[in-house]
Protein backbone atom coordinates (compact mmCIF):
# COMPACT_ATOMS: atom_id res chain seq x y z
CA UNK A 1 0.00 0.00 0.00
CA UNK A 2 1.21 3.86 -1.11
CA UNK A 3 1.74 5.93 1.94
CA UNK A 4 -0.46 9.05 1.88
CA UNK A 5 1.96 11.86 1.51
CA UNK A 6 1.02 13.69 5.06
CA UNK A 7 2.20 10.08 6.46
CA UNK A 8 5.36 10.52 4.12
CA UNK A 9 6.15 13.80 4.96
CA UNK A 10 5.57 13.01 8.71
CA UNK A 11 7.47 9.41 8.79
CA UNK A 12 10.76 10.89 9.23
CA UNK A 13 10.06 12.93 12.43
CA UNK A 14 7.36 10.48 13.34
CA UNK A 15 11.00 8.34 13.95
CA UNK A 16 13.08 10.22 15.55
CA UNK A 17 10.19 11.08 18.11
CA UNK A 18 10.02 7.00 18.05
CA UNK A 19 13.71 7.36 18.81
CA UNK A 20 13.98 10.29 21.27
CA UNK A 21 11.08 7.88 23.24
CA UNK A 22 13.35 5.09 23.56
CA UNK A 23 16.23 6.64 25.07
CA UNK A 24 13.79 8.51 27.86
CA UNK A 25 12.81 5.23 28.53
CA UNK A 26 16.82 4.77 29.84
CA UNK A 27 16.36 7.19 32.71
CA UNK A 28 16.55 5.79 36.21
CA UNK A 29 13.01 7.21 36.98
CA UNK A 30 11.84 3.89 35.58
CA UNK A 31 13.49 1.89 37.67
CA UNK A 32 11.05 3.24 40.67
CA UNK A 33 7.88 1.36 41.85
CA UNK A 34 4.69 2.26 39.41
CA UNK A 35 6.52 3.09 36.07
CA UNK A 36 6.67 0.20 34.98
CA UNK A 37 3.45 0.35 32.86
CA UNK A 38 3.92 3.78 31.49
CA UNK A 39 7.31 2.75 30.05
CA UNK A 40 5.66 -0.51 28.80
CA UNK A 41 2.90 2.26 27.09
CA UNK A 42 5.81 4.02 25.66
CA UNK A 43 7.90 1.41 24.35
CA UNK A 44 4.76 -0.19 22.52
CA UNK A 45 4.15 3.26 20.88
CA UNK A 46 7.16 4.12 19.76
CA UNK A 47 8.20 1.14 17.81
CA UNK A 48 5.23 1.18 16.07
CA UNK A 49 5.49 4.78 15.24
CA UNK A 50 9.06 3.16 14.04
CA UNK A 51 7.03 1.53 11.41
CA UNK A 52 4.35 4.05 10.64
CA UNK A 53 3.35 7.77 12.05
CA UNK A 54 -0.25 6.63 13.28
CA UNK A 55 -2.36 9.03 15.82
CA UNK A 56 -2.84 5.86 18.22
CA UNK A 57 0.85 5.40 18.35
CA UNK A 58 1.18 9.14 19.07
CA UNK A 59 -1.66 8.60 21.80
CA UNK A 60 -0.06 5.62 23.46
CA UNK A 61 3.58 7.78 23.78
CA UNK A 62 1.63 10.55 24.79
CA UNK A 63 -0.60 8.53 27.30
CA UNK A 64 2.84 7.01 29.29
CA UNK A 65 4.33 10.00 29.74
CA UNK A 66 1.11 12.25 31.46
CA UNK A 67 0.89 9.33 33.64
CA UNK A 68 3.87 10.02 35.72
CA UNK A 69 3.53 13.88 35.02
CA UNK A 70 0.28 13.83 37.21
CA UNK A 71 0.19 10.49 39.07
CA UNK A 72 3.74 9.53 39.70
CA UNK A 73 5.67 13.36 40.46
CA UNK A 74 8.02 13.07 37.56
CA UNK A 75 9.53 16.40 37.56
CA UNK A 76 10.59 16.41 34.30
CA UNK A 77 10.75 19.10 31.31
CA UNK A 78 11.59 16.22 28.91
CA UNK A 79 8.89 14.42 30.00
CA UNK A 80 6.08 17.00 29.99
CA UNK A 81 7.63 18.51 26.64
CA UNK A 82 7.50 14.30 25.32
CA UNK A 83 3.76 14.86 26.20
CA UNK A 84 3.47 18.04 24.06
CA UNK A 85 5.02 16.84 21.18
CA UNK A 86 2.77 13.42 20.97
CA UNK A 87 -0.20 15.84 20.52
CA UNK A 88 0.92 17.76 17.91
CA UNK A 89 2.02 14.07 16.51
CA UNK A 90 -1.62 13.03 16.77
CA UNK A 91 -3.00 16.29 15.37
CA UNK A 92 -0.21 15.31 12.63
CA UNK A 93 -1.31 12.29 11.70
CA UNK A 94 -5.09 13.11 11.80
CA UNK A 95 -4.11 16.05 9.36
CA UNK A 96 -3.16 19.04 10.78
CA UNK A 97 -0.69 20.24 7.95
CA UNK A 98 1.44 22.40 10.40
CA UNK A 99 2.58 19.77 13.70
CA UNK A 100 6.10 20.22 12.17
CA UNK A 101 5.81 23.94 12.69
CA UNK A 102 4.25 23.36 16.31
CA UNK A 103 6.78 21.50 17.35
CA UNK A 104 9.83 23.19 15.87
CA UNK A 105 8.07 26.53 17.31
CA UNK A 106 7.75 24.58 20.98
CA UNK A 107 11.47 23.29 20.96
CA UNK A 108 12.67 26.96 20.24
CA UNK A 109 10.69 28.40 23.12
CA UNK A 110 11.78 25.53 25.02
CA UNK A 111 15.44 26.74 24.55
CA UNK A 112 14.54 30.59 25.12
CA UNK A 113 12.62 29.65 28.58
CA UNK A 114 15.96 28.04 29.79
CA UNK A 115 17.97 31.12 28.52
CA UNK A 116 15.62 33.20 30.81
CA UNK A 117 15.59 31.38 33.72
CA UNK A 118 19.36 31.04 33.74
CA UNK A 119 19.46 34.58 34.67
CA UNK A 120 19.24 34.72 37.87
CA UNK A 121 22.53 35.90 40.60
CA UNK A 122 23.50 32.02 41.56
CA UNK A 123 23.70 30.96 38.05
CA UNK A 124 26.20 33.38 37.24
CA UNK A 125 28.25 32.92 40.93
CA UNK A 126 31.10 30.14 40.55
CA UNK A 127 30.95 28.67 43.78
CA UNK A 128 26.80 27.58 43.11
CA UNK A 129 26.39 27.95 39.63
CA UNK A 130 25.23 24.79 37.41
CA UNK A 131 27.19 25.92 34.55
CA UNK A 132 30.47 25.26 36.64
CA UNK A 133 29.03 22.68 38.12
CA UNK A 134 28.19 20.40 34.98
CA UNK A 135 31.79 21.68 34.00
CA UNK A 136 33.21 19.37 36.90
CA UNK A 137 31.33 16.62 36.25
CA UNK A 138 33.01 16.84 33.00
CA UNK A 139 36.17 17.29 33.92
CA UNK A 140 36.15 14.55 36.64
CA UNK A 141 35.02 12.31 33.55
CA UNK A 142 37.83 13.55 31.14
CA UNK A 143 40.46 15.00 33.53
CA UNK A 144 42.88 16.65 30.73
CA UNK A 145 39.99 18.80 29.76
CA UNK A 146 40.30 20.58 32.94
CA UNK A 147 44.00 22.37 31.42
CA UNK A 148 41.82 24.26 29.06
CA UNK A 149 42.09 27.81 30.13
CA UNK A 150 38.57 29.37 30.57
CA UNK A 151 37.99 33.08 31.50
CA UNK A 152 36.35 33.71 34.91
CA UNK A 153 32.99 33.59 34.46
CA UNK A 154 32.89 32.07 30.78
CA UNK A 155 31.10 29.15 31.77
CA UNK A 156 27.48 30.80 32.40
CA UNK A 157 27.83 33.15 29.82
CA UNK A 158 28.56 30.55 27.07
CA UNK A 159 25.69 28.25 28.22
CA UNK A 160 22.81 31.59 28.71
CA UNK A 161 24.27 32.70 25.07
CA UNK A 162 23.96 28.86 23.27
CA UNK A 163 20.85 27.99 24.18
CA UNK A 164 19.77 31.71 22.95
CA UNK A 165 21.51 30.75 20.15
CA UNK A 166 19.96 27.48 20.11
CA UNK A 167 16.44 29.05 20.23
CA UNK A 168 16.98 31.22 17.08
CA UNK A 169 18.65 28.31 15.30
CA UNK A 170 15.49 26.08 15.81
CA UNK A 171 13.14 28.98 14.99
CA UNK A 172 14.88 30.03 11.57
CA UNK A 173 15.24 26.31 10.69
CA UNK A 174 19.43 27.16 10.56
CA UNK A 175 21.00 23.37 9.74
CA UNK A 176 23.77 25.39 12.55
CA UNK A 177 21.43 23.91 15.08
CA UNK A 178 23.41 20.45 14.61
CA UNK A 179 26.74 21.11 15.44
CA UNK A 180 25.62 23.34 17.96
CA UNK A 181 22.84 21.71 19.59
CA UNK A 182 25.35 18.31 19.88
CA UNK A 183 28.62 20.36 20.99
CA UNK A 184 26.11 21.77 23.71
CA UNK A 185 24.13 18.51 24.75
CA UNK A 186 27.23 16.01 24.45
CA UNK A 187 28.53 17.34 27.58
CA UNK A 188 25.81 17.21 29.59
CA UNK A 189 24.22 13.95 27.92
CA UNK A 190 27.88 11.75 30.11
CA UNK A 191 27.09 13.87 32.97
CA UNK A 192 24.09 15.29 34.37
CA UNK A 193 21.34 14.48 31.68
CA UNK A 194 21.19 11.55 29.75
CA UNK A 195 18.62 11.38 27.80
CA UNK A 196 17.67 15.14 26.76
CA UNK A 197 19.10 15.18 24.13
CA UNK A 198 16.87 12.88 21.92
CA UNK A 199 14.37 14.69 23.47
CA UNK A 200 15.07 18.22 21.89
CA UNK A 201 16.55 16.39 18.91
CA UNK A 202 13.07 15.29 17.87
CA UNK A 203 12.02 19.07 17.84
CA UNK A 204 15.66 19.84 15.36
CA UNK A 205 14.44 17.03 13.32
CA UNK A 206 10.53 18.77 12.61
CA UNK A 207 13.18 21.90 11.45
CA UNK A 208 14.44 19.96 8.56
CA UNK A 209 13.03 20.67 5.48
CA UNK A 210 11.88 17.74 3.20
CA UNK A 211 15.30 18.29 0.59
CA UNK A 212 17.57 17.54 3.55
CA UNK A 213 15.42 14.75 4.65
CA UNK A 214 16.22 13.42 0.84
CA UNK A 215 19.97 14.55 1.49
CA UNK A 216 20.34 12.73 4.93
CA UNK A 217 18.89 9.34 3.47
CA UNK A 218 20.82 9.43 0.50
CA UNK A 219 23.82 9.64 2.73
CA UNK A 220 22.80 7.22 5.17
CA UNK A 221 22.74 4.92 2.31
CA UNK A 222 25.49 5.44 0.67
CA UNK A 223 27.84 5.99 3.60
CA UNK A 224 26.95 4.02 6.63
CA UNK A 225 30.47 2.44 7.27
CA UNK A 226 32.06 5.84 7.01
CA UNK A 227 29.24 7.36 9.06
CA UNK A 228 29.75 4.80 11.25
CA UNK A 229 33.46 4.77 11.58
CA UNK A 230 33.62 8.95 12.02
CA UNK A 231 31.13 7.86 15.25
CA UNK A 232 34.16 5.23 16.51
CA UNK A 233 36.24 8.22 16.37
CA UNK A 234 34.56 9.92 18.53
CA UNK A 235 34.22 7.25 20.85
CA UNK A 236 38.06 6.54 20.92
CA UNK A 237 38.51 10.59 21.58
CA UNK A 238 36.02 10.02 24.48
CA UNK A 239 37.68 6.94 25.61
CA UNK A 240 41.55 8.58 25.71
CA UNK A 241 40.10 11.31 27.91
CA UNK A 242 38.26 9.51 30.32
CA UNK A 243 41.37 6.73 30.37
CA UNK A 244 39.23 4.21 29.04
CA UNK A 245 35.08 3.37 28.53
CA UNK A 246 33.82 4.12 32.38
CA UNK A 247 30.10 4.21 31.16
CA UNK A 248 29.09 1.87 28.65
CA UNK A 249 25.58 3.46 27.54
CA UNK A 250 27.26 7.00 27.78
CA UNK A 251 29.83 5.80 25.44
CA UNK A 252 27.46 4.70 22.86
CA UNK A 253 25.18 8.08 23.21
CA UNK A 254 28.85 9.69 21.86
CA UNK A 255 29.58 7.32 19.28
CA UNK A 256 26.11 8.07 18.39
CA UNK A 257 26.70 12.18 18.69
CA UNK A 258 29.80 11.74 16.48
CA UNK A 259 27.81 9.69 13.68
CA UNK A 260 24.71 12.46 14.07
CA UNK A 261 27.68 14.86 13.28
CA UNK A 262 29.08 13.33 10.54
CA UNK A 263 26.10 13.02 9.13
CA UNK A 264 24.02 16.05 9.20
CA UNK A 265 27.09 18.80 8.83
CA UNK A 266 27.37 18.36 4.83
CA UNK A 267 24.14 20.22 5.00
CA UNK A 268 25.88 22.55 6.30
CA UNK A 269 26.94 23.44 2.09
CA UNK A 270 23.47 23.00 0.57
CA UNK A 271 22.61 27.02 1.59
CA UNK A 272 20.19 28.55 3.02
CA UNK A 273 17.08 26.28 4.26
CA UNK A 274 13.88 27.22 2.83
CA UNK A 275 11.93 29.80 4.97
CA UNK A 276 8.50 28.40 6.15
CA UNK A 277 6.28 30.47 8.12
CA UNK A 278 4.08 28.87 11.17
CA UNK A 279 0.47 29.23 10.67
CA UNK A 280 -1.68 30.75 13.42
CA UNK A 281 -2.15 27.16 15.62
CA UNK A 282 1.40 26.45 15.77
CA UNK A 283 2.01 30.40 16.66
CA UNK A 284 -0.66 29.76 19.41
CA UNK A 285 0.88 26.75 20.55
CA UNK A 286 4.47 28.03 21.00
CA UNK A 287 2.73 31.22 23.08
CA UNK A 288 0.94 28.83 25.64
CA UNK A 289 4.16 26.82 26.03
CA UNK A 290 5.74 30.01 26.59
CA UNK A 291 3.37 31.02 29.14
CA UNK A 292 3.10 27.53 30.48
CA UNK A 293 7.28 27.86 31.03
CA UNK A 294 6.68 31.40 32.85
CA UNK A 295 4.68 29.79 35.83
CA UNK A 296 7.30 30.32 38.18
CA UNK A 297 7.65 33.94 38.66
CA UNK A 298 3.72 33.93 39.42
CA UNK A 299 4.19 31.63 41.77
CA UNK A 300 2.19 28.33 40.19
CA UNK A 301 4.59 26.05 39.44
CA UNK A 302 8.50 25.28 39.10
CA UNK A 303 8.96 21.79 37.53
CA UNK A 304 7.95 21.62 34.08
CA UNK A 305 9.53 24.67 32.83
CA UNK A 306 12.53 24.35 31.50
CA UNK A 307 14.15 26.18 34.97
CA UNK A 308 16.12 22.72 34.98
CA UNK A 309 19.99 23.45 36.21
CA UNK A 310 19.29 26.95 36.45
CA UNK A 311 19.89 27.54 40.03
CA UNK A 312 16.38 29.65 39.75
CA UNK A 313 14.73 30.36 42.70
CA UNK A 314 11.22 31.80 43.42
CA UNK A 315 10.72 31.23 47.31
CA UNK A 316 10.90 34.06 49.55
CA UNK A 317 14.28 35.69 50.98
CA UNK A 318 16.42 33.51 47.59
CA UNK A 319 14.27 34.90 44.89
CA UNK A 320 17.26 35.56 42.72
CA UNK A 321 16.06 36.21 38.97
CA UNK A 322 17.52 39.47 37.35
CA UNK A 323 14.91 39.84 35.41
CA UNK A 324 11.73 38.72 36.96
CA UNK A 325 10.50 40.81 39.96
CA UNK A 326 9.67 39.41 42.89
CA UNK A 327 6.41 41.58 42.83
CA UNK A 328 4.58 39.11 40.12
CA UNK A 329 4.99 35.73 42.71
CA UNK A 330 2.30 37.10 45.05
CA UNK A 331 2.31 34.74 48.00
CA UNK A 332 5.59 32.42 48.94
CA UNK A 333 3.95 29.35 47.14
CA UNK A 334 6.18 26.74 49.61
CA UNK A 335 5.31 25.61 52.71
CA UNK A 336 7.56 26.49 55.67
CA UNK A 337 7.70 24.24 58.57
CA UNK A 338 9.16 25.94 61.87
CA UNK A 339 8.12 23.06 64.22
CA UNK A 340 8.22 19.39 63.27
CA UNK A 341 6.91 16.16 65.86
CA UNK A 342 7.23 12.82 64.45
CA UNK A 343 6.53 10.40 66.90
CA UNK A 344 6.70 12.44 69.81
CA UNK A 345 10.77 13.15 69.02
CA UNK A 346 11.43 9.65 67.70
CA UNK A 347 13.16 10.92 64.86
CA UNK A 348 15.02 13.94 65.27
CA UNK A 349 17.24 13.63 62.64
CA UNK A 350 14.27 13.47 60.42
CA UNK A 351 12.38 16.76 62.40
CA UNK A 352 15.83 18.77 61.60
CA UNK A 353 15.85 17.97 57.77
CA UNK A 354 12.14 18.89 57.75
CA UNK A 355 12.39 22.10 59.21
CA UNK A 356 15.71 22.68 57.03
CA UNK A 357 13.98 22.29 53.68
CA UNK A 358 10.82 23.77 51.84
CA UNK A 359 7.84 21.72 50.73
CA UNK A 360 4.66 21.68 49.18
CA UNK A 361 1.64 19.41 48.84
CA UNK A 362 2.60 16.83 46.36
CA UNK A 363 5.59 16.49 48.97
CA UNK A 364 3.30 16.05 51.90
CA UNK A 365 1.45 13.48 50.29
CA UNK A 366 4.56 11.63 49.29
CA UNK A 367 5.40 12.19 53.10
CA UNK A 368 1.95 10.80 54.34
CA UNK A 369 2.60 7.30 52.08
CA UNK A 370 5.84 7.08 53.48
CA UNK A 371 6.35 8.04 56.96
CA UNK A 372 2.66 7.33 58.45
CA UNK A 373 3.36 4.26 60.35
CA UNK A 374 1.90 3.11 63.70
CA UNK A 375 4.85 4.23 65.73
CA UNK A 376 5.63 6.98 64.13
CA UNK A 377 2.51 9.01 65.17
CA UNK A 378 1.35 11.70 65.45
CA UNK A 379 3.14 13.77 62.82
CA UNK A 380 2.88 17.44 63.89
CA UNK A 381 3.84 20.19 61.87
CA UNK A 382 3.71 23.89 62.13
CA UNK A 383 4.74 26.93 60.13
CA UNK A 384 3.85 29.48 57.61
CA UNK A 385 2.01 28.79 54.02
CA UNK A 386 1.58 31.92 51.81
CA UNK A 387 2.30 33.80 54.37
CA UNK A 388 -0.10 32.91 57.30
CA UNK A 389 0.32 30.34 59.72
CA UNK A 390 -0.78 27.20 59.72
CA UNK A 391 -0.55 23.63 62.14
CA UNK A 392 -1.50 20.14 61.05
CA UNK A 393 -1.94 18.23 64.71
CA UNK A 394 -1.43 14.78 62.69
CA UNK A 395 -0.28 14.50 59.06
CA UNK A 396 -1.83 10.94 58.77
CA UNK A 397 -4.87 12.23 60.18
CA UNK A 398 -7.75 11.88 57.36
CA UNK A 399 -8.70 15.68 57.52
CA UNK A 400 -4.85 16.65 57.62
CA UNK A 401 -5.72 19.03 54.29
CA UNK A 402 -8.23 21.55 56.28
CA UNK A 403 -5.09 22.81 58.37
CA UNK A 404 -4.14 24.74 54.85
CA UNK A 405 -7.23 26.98 53.67
CA UNK A 406 -7.72 27.30 50.10
CA UNK A 407 -4.69 24.46 49.28
CA UNK A 408 -5.44 23.28 45.54
CA UNK A 409 -6.74 20.05 45.26
CA UNK A 410 -4.15 19.19 42.72
CA UNK A 411 -3.91 15.08 41.99
CA UNK A 412 -1.76 14.15 45.06
CA UNK A 413 1.24 12.52 42.30
CA UNK A 414 1.78 16.14 40.32
CA UNK A 415 5.10 17.36 41.57
CA UNK A 416 4.75 21.69 40.79
CA UNK A 417 7.25 22.46 42.91
CA UNK A 418 11.13 21.57 43.86
CA UNK A 419 11.67 18.54 46.27
CA UNK A 420 14.36 18.85 49.04
CA UNK A 421 15.24 22.20 48.43
CA UNK A 422 16.47 23.59 50.93
CA UNK A 423 15.17 26.72 52.64
CA UNK A 424 18.98 28.62 53.06
CA UNK A 425 20.42 30.73 49.90
CA UNK A 426 22.38 30.00 47.79
CA UNK A 427 22.77 26.48 47.14
CA UNK A 428 24.53 24.76 44.95
CA UNK A 429 22.87 23.55 41.52
CA UNK A 430 19.42 23.59 41.72
CA UNK A 431 17.65 21.98 39.39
Amino acid sequence: MVASPRARRLAPWARVFALGSLLHLTLPDFDQPGWTAPALLELAGALWLLARPSPWAFALCGASTLWPLLALRDVLTQSALLTVYAAIGVAGALGWRDALSGARLVTAATYALAALHKLNTTFFDPAYGCADHAWRQVVERMPPLGALPLPDGALPLLAVGTEAALAVAVWRRSRWMWPLGIAFHLPLTVTLAPAFAGVMFIGYAAAVPARDWVRLRRRARRHPLRLLGWGLLAGAVDAALAGGVPDGAAWLKVVAAGALLAWTLPLLRAGRPPRRSAGRAARLLAVGWVLHGLTPYVGVQYQHTAAMLSNLRIDAGCHNSLVMPESLRGADPYLRIDAASIGAGARPEREARVEATLWNIAALHTMRRNWCIPELRPIRFAGTWRGRPFEIADLCAPGWLDALPGAERWPPGFQRFQKNLLRICPTACVH
